[in-house]
């Protein structure tokens, strides 16, 4: 037996070796280690010996695997306050028929009168509660708690799970980062399990009967059920090349301790490792002040007015949605909120403008929100979200990823634009929203709010703005319920929409994610107009929040659009939003409580970000532009952290408001990586990644793989790409969220620069 602090590492009489706490709750190595060769069945191997060396547990196994393979294991274990570190080495001595070979490792809890269904597990990016925003009892998205993730899509390289009426917690986490990967070409990924030259591994999670669950590695990687290569969930699994005198070598650290909460659990989790994984301040080579620069010039380039004899409305928009290795504008579509945020672009060039006294910014800036205010709001104060000026007409439902579907006539159109695999899963339901007229409760309030801000900022002249602001707070008030909640989307008449559920929600948490967005858009009103009404409707959305979505963990619905499933989601967007209607909830009212479930928020938006910088193969974009991870946060569960994308550079002010306030210099910290880290896929004259001018950003980035079987299209976003791509994709939205990031902190602190935002903060 070997102690340090209150960790007890001991080998049983089985032969296996366990793990135990003073404060309760064990984990046990039932199965020691597993190894596989390709082409052959997995194999579960005990120790040969375990003995006690310095203050260690050393356990040593020799085996020979099915396919002829000798080799030697050795886990050096130690444990310490309140964690133990599994030190593993693997030599092949002696290589087999099979070109590959795998190996694995599982640790058991032990925790009395357990039942499967009440666990709670973490897996960043991946996994958040149990998936379960539907309430049918069964994982949302791939269907089952048996969940291994690559190294590369975990931006904490670690797992956790937790039994809520004891506390017990128990994480597995990987020590030594990931150094180098090789790219997957198009033979391996249709094989399925391949050699490959790679530092990257997984962790996961696994229900094992008995009311108890494993959290297991996999060393390389192995994904037993995954979106990773195509929708039907396809796991995968690489096999580091078999030869005598290969050498594995992989750290892991197994923590058990209790905790309060799933949001107290996964938040010690995320500031454990930021200090474990060395996260700084990324360097990304361009300034914020540099990159916004940019940004606001690229904005300028893609202004366009229509003339009286061309569209009598005579619209006007920033037609932001192109490849960037081309700046062809696809369509003409000018779209509102969401990924086309007009408005919120004609907010930040009117900054822009002011700031530079260039009156021709803020005279553009003015016309799109005037071509809003005049013709894309009805008098009920509903707004509609994309219209079509060469056509005259509005449409409906078919944003970001499925922006495509607007361009399409037929399925053969769609799967030339998004590949087979997201033209069969969703041309059904693209089909029957065709049917259905409507918006997106997130697509209206974002299309109001900026415009208040904007009338706040310049109000000569622009009564109009205000008036509009006003129509859809009463729309809001109008539609809200008793409980305080909103619908997902509204037909023009006001009645919430619920069909296709696919779409709009299955269940009422679903349904009513739409809470999420409004109350910003009544703190406006409140303040400009100093209407309690506006406020109260404030404190019944937010009451609504925290009972429905802070307390239970259960985030969702931050996004319009989807690659197939279900449109409502588990992702990072809907805790930012809100986070900030939380937040925006405190400010308006000062009430403690809505800054308590605001910090909660934004500990759960920490665990979505990357607080380690993945490696990238050679010769990719991201690998050849010196793309860094750290700081990115992951979209939703679907892709996992194979995706990343821009939507977090919206929310810093926020999130680093909420920092100082609650005087948590570890949330400060992670606003300050976001700030910095999110630059890194900017072209700048320096670094141009291949696109075609400064100020160029994808919508998101690749560090894994997602439905990345070959396939072959035109625009495929993020479908059907590889590790290193970036999506192909330049969106309003991400140069729109950017300036409102940059402008919310200055106006916050009086500066952008976080070490003088740090004082503000006391030791």
């Amino acid at each position: 037996m070997t102690e340090s602090g209150n960790m007890v590492v001991e080998a049983t009489d089985d032969g296996a070796v366990r793990f135990r706490t003073a404060i309760g709750g064990d984990i046990s190595m039932r199965r020691p280690f597993t190894v596989q060769a390709l082409g052959h069945p997995s194999e579960d191997h005990g120790y040969d010996s375990i003995e006690h060396e310095q203050g260690n547990l050393v356990a040593r196994a020799r085996v020979r695997v099915a396919d002829g393979t000798r080799l030697t294991l050795t886990d050096t274990i130690r444990g310490y306050e309140g964690f133990a570190r599994i030190s593993r080495e693997v030599l092949i001595e002696e290589s087999g028929e099979s070109a590959g070979v795998r190996i694995g490792l599982e640790v058991q809890t032990q925790v009395d009168d357990a039942v499967e269904d009440a666990w709670q597990y973490f897996i960043p990016g991946a996994l958040y509660n149990r998936n379960d925003i539907d309430g049918d009892g069964r994982e949302d998205y791939l269907g089952t708690y048996a969940q291994d993730v690559r190294d590369d899509k975990n931006g904490l390289l670690a797992v956790l799970a937790r039994y809520p009426s004891t506390g017990a917690t128990f994480t597995l986490s990987r020590v030594n980062r990931p150094t180098f990967d090789t790219a997957i070409d198009s033979e391996a990924l249709s094989a399925r399990f391949f050699v490959q030259e790679t530092d990257i591994g997984s962790l996961g999670t696994a229900p094992v009967g008995d009311g108890q669950v494993v959290l297991r590695a996999s060393f390389p990687f192995s994904e037993e059920t995954t979106f990773s290569l195509d929708t039907d969930g396809t796991g995968w699994a690489a096999f580091a090349p078999n030869y005598a005198g290969a050498h594995l070598v992989v750290d892991y650290e197994l923590r058990l301790s209790h905790t309060a909460d799933l949001t107290d659990a996964i938040w010690e989790f995320v500031d454990l490792r930021f200090d474990q994984l060395g996260t700084k301040r990324p360097q990304p080579g361009v300034a914020p002040a540099d990159a916004l620069e940019h940004r606001q010039l690229l904005t300028q380039l893609y202004y366009r007015a229509w003339d009286r004899a061309e569209n009598p409305r005579q619209p006007a928009g920033y037609l932001v949605h192109f490849s960037p290795r081309t700046g062809d504008t696809l369509g003409s579509l000018i779209e509102f909120g969401f990924s086309g945020d007009q408005t919120l672009l004609a907010f930040v060039q009117t900054v822009w403008g002011l700031e530079k006294r260039v009156p021709l910014y803020v005279d553009r800036a003015a016309a799109v929100i005037d071509f809003f205010v005049d013709h894309c709001q009805l008098p009920n104060g509903y707004s509609h979200g994309i219209y079509d000026p060469i056509n005259d007409r509005f449409t409906h439902w078919f944003t970001g990823i499925l922006m495509p579907f607007q361009y399409s006539t037929s399925v053969e159109d769609a799967r030339h634009y998004v590949g087979r695999q997201i033209a069969e899963a969703l041309t059904p339901i693209a089909a029957q929203l065709r049917e259905v007229e409507g918006n997106y409760l997130r697509t209206m309030c974002e299309s109001i709010y900026p415009i208040l801000l904007a009338y706040e900022l310049n109000p000569p002249g622009h009564e109009s703005w205000l008036e509009a602001g006003r129509r859809f707070g009463e729309f809001l008030l109008r539609t809200q319920a008793a409980d305080g909640s909103w619908f997902r989307a509204y037909t023009p008449e006001g009645e919430g929409l619920t069909s296709p559920a696919a779409w709009f929600g299955d269940g009422y948490t679903e349904l009513k994610t739409g809470t999420i967005f409004p109350i910003p858009v009544l703190t406006a009103l409140h303040r400009i107009t100093g209407e309690e009404r506006f406020l109260d409707a404030v404190r019944r959305a937010a009451d609504f929040l925290i009972k429905t979505f802070v307390e239970p963990v259960l985030y969702a619905g931050g996004l319009n659009d989807t690659t197939h499933i279900k449109s409502v989601k588990t992702d990072s967007v809907g805790v930012m939003f809100l986070m900030r209607s939380l937040w925006k909830a405190h400010e308006a009212t000062g009430e403690t409580r809505y800054l308590d479930a605001a910090v909660k928020a934004a500990k759960i938006l920490a665990s979505w970000v990357f607080l380690w910088d993945v490696p990238f193969p050679e010769g990719s974009l991201l690998g050849r532009s010196g793309f860094k991870s750290t700081g990115w946060a992951a979209c939703d569960v679907i892709p996992g952290g194979a995706y990343l994308d821009n939507e977090l550079l919206e929310f810093t002010g926020d999130l680093a408001a909420i920092a100082v306030a609650a005087q948590n210099r570890r949330l400060l910290d992670i606003a300050e990586i976001v700030h910095h880290g999110m630059q890194y896929a900017l072209s700048t004259p320096e670094n141009d990644h291949g696109y075609v001018a400064p100020g160029m950003q994808c919508e998101g980035v690749m560090t894994s793989y997602w439905l990345s079987a070959p396939d072959e299209t035109e625009f495929s976003g993020a479908v059907a790409k590889r590790k290193g791509d970036d999506n192909d994709t330049c969106n309003a939205l991400t140069n729109g969220q950017a300036a409102y990031g940059q402008y919310d902190l200055r106006e916050r602190f009086g500066t952008d620069d976080f070490t003088e935002i740090h004082t503000r903060i006391r030791d």
